[in-house]
C-alpha cells in the first residue's frame, strides 16, 4: 500500500546522527522547510510520533520534541485522540513569496539594442537545420558519441573545419593539427600553456581584444602593447618577445588589414625570435567586397602560426565552440598536456556541426548572412550621412561593426553613457587601449540589427552628441 501525501513527505527527513544539530532540532528545521514549501499541505495528518521513530530509528523522545517546538511556532497543531496536523495558511508561504517577485528564470533577457557589440541577430541561424542534425546525432547515439573521446575534439569536425579552411580561407592543413575549443580564450589558454612561462614578453595590439589579453596575463605573460596603424600591426616595431596576439584580416578593434608585405615580415620576426603567432580569425568570412583574403597562417612555411577560429560570430554566441589550428611542432606537446587536463569544449553539438558544414549549410548560412550584412551596413553608411558634425563613420567593407570617430572634445566613455540613456548601446574605443588612447571613437554593430532598427537608432544617437554639444545643454531655463 501506498503511502499517504504527509508520510511520503515526511520520508525526506533526512538525520545527520554524526552532527553537532541535535535531532529534534534537524526534524524541527526540515519539517518546517517542508510545509513552507509545500510539500506538507494544509491541515494534513503528520505520520504519528511512533511511526517516524521506526522510519528515522530515533526514539518516541526526539520525535514528541520536534512536534512540540513546531507547535509552539504555530506550524502544526494537535488533536486531541487525532494526531498531529499541519496548521491551516501556513502551505506554499514561501513559493508565495517567490511568486510576488519573478524569478531569474522567468525574467525576460534584456533586448539588445543598437548597436551592442557581440550580439548576432538570432532570426539568421539556422537553427531549423542545426536542431534536426542535434536529434539525428543524439536520438540513438553512437558508441563513439558515449566512449572516451579524442581530447582535441570530435574528429568528423575537425575534417569539416580543415576542409572549410581550405575553401574559405586558402589554408590546406591536417586535421591531426585542429583541437576544437570552447571558444577563442579557451585556445588562447591552451597556446599560453604550450609556449610561455612565468614572466615571458607577449607582444599584443593595441588597441585590441581585451579577453585574450586577458587570458595572457593570467598564464603570467608579460604584455607589451605595440600601437597598430592603418595596415594593424607593424612586425617593424616590435620588441623581443615569446609571443606575438595579432588580429591581421581585420584588426580589432580598429578594422585595418595587414598587407601581404607585413605578414612575411611576422613570420620572419618569429623564426628570428623563436616565437609563435597567433593569427585570431575572428570573422574573416564577413568580407563584402571581393573574397575573404588568405589567412596569414597560410603563408607560413616556418610552422610559426597559430591560427584561433570560432563559430560564435557566424552561427550564435552561446554555442561556445571555436578551434585552433596548432603548428605541426606543438601537436604533440597539446596532446600531453590535454591528456592531463581534459578540454572544455562540449561533445554535445560537435557531430552536429560537423555535419552542418559537410553538407554545405553552414557555407549557405555564411553567404546568406553575408548579403543581409551587406544591406545592413550599407543601411548604416546611408543613415549616418548628415550628422558629420558629431561623429564620422570610418570606411569599411568587412566584418562586423564599424568605427565612429568623435571630435576631440568628446570623451568617448562619457558618450557611451549619455547614449546607454537615450537607448542606444555602442562601445568606447577607449577601452579597448592598454595605453593611452590615440583618439575618441565609438564601435557600433551593425550586423544584430534590422535596417529600421539602424535607422532609428543612428537618429537618436546623432540628436543625443548634438544636445552634448550644445552650449545650453545642461544650463537651468
Amino acid at each position: 500500500m501506498s503511502r499517504p501525501p504527509a508520510d511520503a513527505a515526511a520520508l525526506a527527513l533526512a538525520l545527520d546522527r554524526n552532527g553537532d544539530e541535535p535531532l529534534a532540532a534537524q526534524m524541527t528545521r526540515q519539517l518546517r522547510a517542508l510545509i513552507l514549501g509545500g510539500r506538507l499541505r494544509d491541515r494534513a495528518r503528520l505520520p504519528s510520533s511512533r511511526t517516524l521513530a521506526i522510519d528515522l530509528g530515533v526514539s518516541r523522545a526526539t520525535i514528541v520534541e520536534a512536534f512540540e517546538q513546531l507547535a509552539s511556532e504555530g506550524f502544526v497543531e494537535g488533536r486531541r485522540g487525532a494526531g498531529v496536523f499541519v496548521s491551516p495558511g501556513l502551505v506554499g508561504a514561501a513559493e508565495r513569496r517567490a511568486a510576488s517577485a519573478p524569478s531569474p528564470a522567468a525574467r525576460r533577457p534584456v533586448a539588445i539594442r543598437p548597436f551592442e557589440l557581440g550580439a548576432v541577430d538570432p532570426d539568421l541561424a539556422p537553427f531549423g537545420e542545426f536542431s534536426k542534425l542535434l536529434r539525428n546525432h543524439w536520438r540513438r547515439p553512437s558508441p563513439a558519441l558515449l566512449g572516451r573521446v579524442d581530447g582535441f575534439g570530435w574528429p568528423e569536425l575537425r575534417a569539416a573545419v580543415a576542409r572549410h579552411l581550405e575553401e574559405w580561407r586558402g589554408f590546406v592543413c591536417d586535421a591531426e593539427r585542429i583541437v576544437v575549443t570552447a571558444g577563442s580564450a579557451d585556445a588562447m589558454g591552451l597556446l599560453a600553456r604550450l609556449v610561455l612561462t612565468v614572466g615571458d614578453a607577449a607582444v599584443v595590439e593595441d588597441p585590441g581584444y581585451g579577453a585574450l589579453r586577458a587570458v595572457l596575463l593570467d598564464h603570467g605573460a608579460r604584455l607589451l602593447p605595440v600601437q597598430v596603424d592603418a595596415e594593424g600591426l607593424d612586425p617593424r616595431a616590435l620588441p623581443d618577445a615569446r609571443l606575438a596576439l595579432t588580429t591581421p584580416s581585420r584588426q580589432f578593434p580598429l578594422g585595418g588589414t595587414m598587407p601581404v608585405a607585413r605578414r612575411l615580415e611576422l613570420i620572419d620576426w618569429a623564426e628570428r625570435q623563436d616565437a609563435l603567432v597567433v593569427e585570431d580569425d575572428f570573422d574573416s568570412e564577413y568580407r563584402y567586397v571581393g573574397a575573404p583574403l588568405p589567412a596569414l597562417a597560410s603563408l607560413d612555411g616556418s610552422e610559426r602560426v597559430a591560427y584561433l577560429g570560432s563559430f560564435s560570430k557566424a552561427l550564435f554566441s552561446s554555442l561556445r565552440l571555436g578551434f585552433v589550428v596548432l603548428p605541426a611542432r606543438l601537436v604533440e606537446p597539446a596532446r600531453v598536456l590535454l591528456q592531463r587536463r581534459a578540454t572544455p569544449a562540449s561533445l554535445i553539438a560537435q557531430p552536429a556541426l560537423a555535419e552542418l558544414i559537410r553538407s554545405g549549410h553552414y557555407a549557405q548560412h555564411i553567404r546568406r548572412s553575408r548579403r543581409v550584412y551587406a544591406r545592413r551596413l550599407a543601411a548604416l553608411n546611408r543613415a549616418s550621412r548628415g550628422w558629420e558634425d558629431v561623429f564620422v563613420l570610418k570606411p569599411t567593407d568587412a566584418g562586423l561593426h564599424v568605427v565612429a570617430d568623435l571630435s576631440p572634445d568628446f570623451s568617448d566613455r562619457e558618450v557611451r553613457a549619455a547614449l546607454a540613456q537615450a537607448g542606444v548601446t555602442v562601445g568606447a574605443l577607449s577601452d579597448y587601449y592598454l595605453g593611452r588612447p590615440r583618439r575618441p571613437a565609438l564601435l557600433l554593430n551593425f550586423a544584430a540589427f534590422t535596417e529600421h532598427e539602424i535607422v532609428a537608432g543612428v537618429a537618436r544617437m546623432g540628436a543625443a552628441l548634438r544636445a552634448m554639444m550644445s552650449p545650453n545643454n545642461g544650463d537651468a531655463d
